[in-house]
């Protein structure tokens, strides 16, 4: 770099020999030392003003004859050649790591923008120019070809609903020199919707006129989707709290009247209590989602010993359930198994319990989830000559509440319920 810089500077003095003289031997080579500091840099520029002197002596101070003696004017001009020289050295070098450390810290600054979805923009006013940074392009989903130029293309990114707001907050802006913050949605090329907060602030002359006004937009999409599903989630957990207290009472209600004594009523109430709480600590786990059947059916029957595929058996299609449906079936599974465990195959050393379960899709193409509960190997069974709270309990859950249907067999070798449920229901 220095070499060819101080080459090039000699040829053009040389050839200019023939009209400047033998006068300022140094005027081309400080454009050559300053080109070599700009571009190589420290040592490339010391380089080319040693190769400067070197040069000057030997085509303009000795003519090519030897360095023999010099005379005063040419050790003079060469002092402050090298004098001069060096602080155009030093002052380029300054400024070319000044410009390092500026891209450096562009570098940064678009970085930190693109990864927290942010860009920013400046309005001539005046000119009614838009200028964008490359964050500002990822921000709305546009080419750099396609950023707005002026006012107007920049508005006609945002939603027709906000248009006309964002309009009025930035003219309020401008008229009244205030910084503003204001949120709205922008409208991507393919149609997606964005919502992007703007912070900016106008800018005046001394005279107090509007020059051009600065600003930057976030990314907040995110954001406000967790917001819209938090208020679903408030909404929805009201609405599950109101089901689940209106279903506390009508358990307290029917448990009492079916008790005999207050100790069978507490008896009673704290185990449908229980198999409530059960489904309910599922469902929180996936924040009140969805439930699996099998594991539904796994909580209710844990206090019975739980699902150990030899006395208790329990297989069958993986099945997500809704939280109505999980509640429903889980109260309806705990009545199966108390009554399992008091009368059925449960209350027997050699009593057996079987639970499986497959969907299936009927002729209007809606899913249906099948249920066969059957029990054998406990004392005989007989049709019971009055319907208690545990059955109606039962048909509420399955028929009224989720629309289903359940057959219910009280074969002599054990009871056989069959429940069908339609999963398209809530």
């Amino acid at each position: 770099m220095a070499v060819g810089c101080v080459t090039v500077a000699t040829a053009v003095r040389l050839a200019l020999t023939a009209v400047m003289g033998p006068t300022a031997p140094f005027v081309t080579m400080f454009p050559a030392v300053l080109l070599a500091a700009v571009i190589g840099g420290l040592w490339p520029g010391l380089l080319a003003i040693a190769l400067s002197i070197a040069a000057t002596w030997y085509f303009f101070f000795t003519s090519g004859t030897g360095f023999g003696s010099l005379s005063a004017a040419d050790v003079t001009s060469t002092v402050l050649f090298t004098l001069g020289a060096l602080l155009v050295v030093l002052v380029a070098t300054s400024m070319r790591r000044a410009v390092e450390r500026l891209g450096e810290a562009q570098e940064k600054l678009l970085a930190a923008l693109d990864v927290s979805n942010t860009g920013t923009w400046r309005w001539d006013i005046q000119r009614d120019i838009v200028e964008w940074d490359p964050a500002m392009v990822n921000v709305f989903g546009l080419s750099l070809k396609k950023t707005p130029r002026n006012l107007e293309e920049f508005v006609s990114l945002i939603h027709p609903e906000d248009r006309g707001y964002a309009r009025t907050v930035i003219g309020d802006s401008i008229k009244h020199g205030k910084t503003i913050e204001y949120e709205f949605r922008a409208v991507l090329p393919e149609g997606e919707e964005r919502w992007i907060y703007d912070r900016s602030r106008p800018v005046y002359d001394p005279e107090g006129k509007p020059l051009y006004m600065i600003g930057a937009c976030l990314d907040i999409t995110r954001r406000k989707k967790a917001e819209e599903r938090q208020s679903l989630l408030i909404h929805e957990l009201n609405h599950r709290v109101k089901n689940t207290l209106a279903t506390v009472q009508s358990l307290a209600i029917q448990t009492m009247r079916s008790s005999p004594d207050p100790e069978a009523f507490q008896s009673n109430f704290m185990a449908r209590l229980m198999a409530l709480s059960a489904t309910h600590d599922l469902l929180t786990q996936t924040y009140w989602e969805s439930a699996s059947l099998s594991e539904v059916i796994e909580a209710e029957l844990r206090p019975h010993g739980g699902i150990d595929q030899e006395r208790i058996k329990a297989r069958g299609d993986a099945v997500r359930l809704k939280p109505q449906q999980a509640l429903s079936l889980g109260l309806a599974f705990h009545e199966l198994a108390t009554n399992a465990i008091k009368y059925g195959a449960l209350s027997s050393p050699q009593g057996q319990l079987s639970i499986t379960w497959n969907l299936k899709t009927d002729a209007a193409g809606e899913r249906q989830l099948l249920i066969h509960w059957h029990e054998q190997g406990g004392p005989p069974v007989a049709k019971p000559k009055r319907q208690g709270f545990g059955t109606r309990l039962i048909d509420r859950s399955i028929v009224h509440e989720l629309g289903g249907l359940i057959e219910v067999d009280y074969a002599s070798t054990g009871l056989e319920c069959r429940i069908k449920v339609p999963l398209a229901s809530s």
